[in-house]
C-alpha cells in the first residue's frame, strides 16, 4: 500500500467523508489503490507521496487548471501579492481591476461580487435574484453546489437531483421548510420548464449553459425569451463551463446572454476566487 492510501486511512478517521470534495474521494476512482494525495504538480503532471509520476488525463483540479498546474506566470503574480501582504485593513486594488475586466468580457453586465468557491457564488446569486424580485422559488437545471437552497430539491423526492450530475445527495440537515422552493427541470425539455413557470412564482431560472451535450431546438433562446417575458432572472452557472471553450462564458458560443453569470476557480487557474457578474439594475 502506498503512502497516499496510508494517509487516506488516517484522514477517514478524522475528516468526515475523507476529503473536502466528493469528486476527489479515492473511492470514486480506484478504491484502496488510488494515490489520493500529491507531493507536487507541474503542467499536466502530478507526483504522489511515493514520488511516482502521473499524467493527469482527467479533471485537472476538477476542471479549474486550464493553464496547467503551477503555471509560472499565474503563480508569480500570486506570490508577488503574498510578499506584499495578502490581507490588510484596506481593500486590494485588484478587485477593481478584475471587476472592470469581467464587465469588459460581459458587456451586458454592470456589477461584480466575489466569493471563494462556486457553491458560495451560487448562493450569492440566488440571494440577489430573490431580493431583486421579491419572490422565493427557483427553477434549476444542472449541478449548483451543496448549499441548502439547492439540496432542498431532494426533500420532495429523495433523489430528484439524480439527473443533475450527482445522484444520492442526502438532504439531511436541510430545513424541511425549504421543500418545494427549488424545482428541477431537465435540459432541452422546454415544455417541462414552461409548466413550472406557469404554476409557480419564480425569482430565477438557474442553469448550466450545457454539460454533456448542447442545446437542441433553440432551447437556450426559448429559455431566455420565457424569462424576459415573465420577469424572471436568468442565471447561467459557468463554474464548469466558463473559460474553457470561450474566453469568458460558454453562453457566447450560443449567443444567448443571461442576467447573471457565475465564474468559478478557473478564472484563477485553480486559486480560490469566484465571481458573480450581473446586470447593473440587479
Amino acid at each position: 500500500m502506498g503512502k497516499g492510501q496510508e494517509l487516506y486511512k488516517r484522514a477517514k478517521q478524522i475528516i468526515p467523508g475523507g476529503t473536502m470534495l466528493l469528486s476527489k474521494r479515492p473511492e470514486q476512482f480506484l478504491p484502496e489503490n488510488w494515490p489520493a494525495y500529491y507531493s507536487r504538480s507541474k503542467g499536466c503532471q502530478v507526483w504522489d507521496l511515493d514520488g511516482k509520476e502521473y499524467i493527469d488525463c482527467s479533471m485537472m483540479g476538477i476542471g479549474t487548471n486550464t493553464l496547467g498546474y503551477a503555471n509560472e506566470e499565474v503563480d508569480e503574480a500570486v506570490m508577488r501579492v503574498i510578499r506584499d501582504g495578502n490581507l490588510t485593513t484596506f481593500n486590494c486594488p485588484e478587485e477593481v481591476y478584475l471587476a472592470e475586466k469581467l464587465i469588459e468580457l460581459d458587456p451586458w453586465a454592470g456589477g461584480v461580487r466575489y466569493t471563494r468557491g462556486g457553491g458560495e457564488a451560487n448562493s450569492v446569486c440566488i440571494r440577489i435574484a430573490r431580493a431583486a424580485t421579491g419572490k422565493d422559488k427557483v427553477a434549476i437545471c444542472g449541478y449548483h453546489g451543496w448549499h441548502d437552497w439547492y439540496v432542498s430539491v431532494n426533500l420532495g423526492d429523495s433523489d430528484a437531483l439524480a439527473g443533475h450530475l450527482l445522484p444520492g445527495i442526502p438532504p439531511a440537515g436541510v430545513p424541511k421548510g425549504l421543500r418545494g422552493s427549488t424545482i428541477p427541470f431537465r435540459y432541452n425539455n422546454f415544455e417541462e420548464l414552461l409548466d413550472i413557470v406557469n404554476h409557480n412564482e419564480l425569482a430565477a431560472i438557474k442553469m448550466e449553459v450545457c454539460r454533456n451535450f448542447g442545446p437542441e431546438d433553440d432551447f437556450l433562446q426559448k429559455v431566455r425569451d420565457l424569462a424576459t417575458e415573465r420577469g424572471i432572472i436568468l442565471i447561467f452557472d459557468e463554474c464548469t463551463s466558463g473559460f474553457r471553450e470561450t474566453f469568458g462564458g460558454l453562453y457566447k458560443k450560443y449567443g444567448v446572454e443571461p442576467d447573471m453569470a457565475i465564474y468559478s476557480k478557473t478564472i484563477g487557474n485553480g486559486y480560490a476566487i469566484c465571481a458573480v457578474v450581473g446586470r447593473k439594475e440587479l
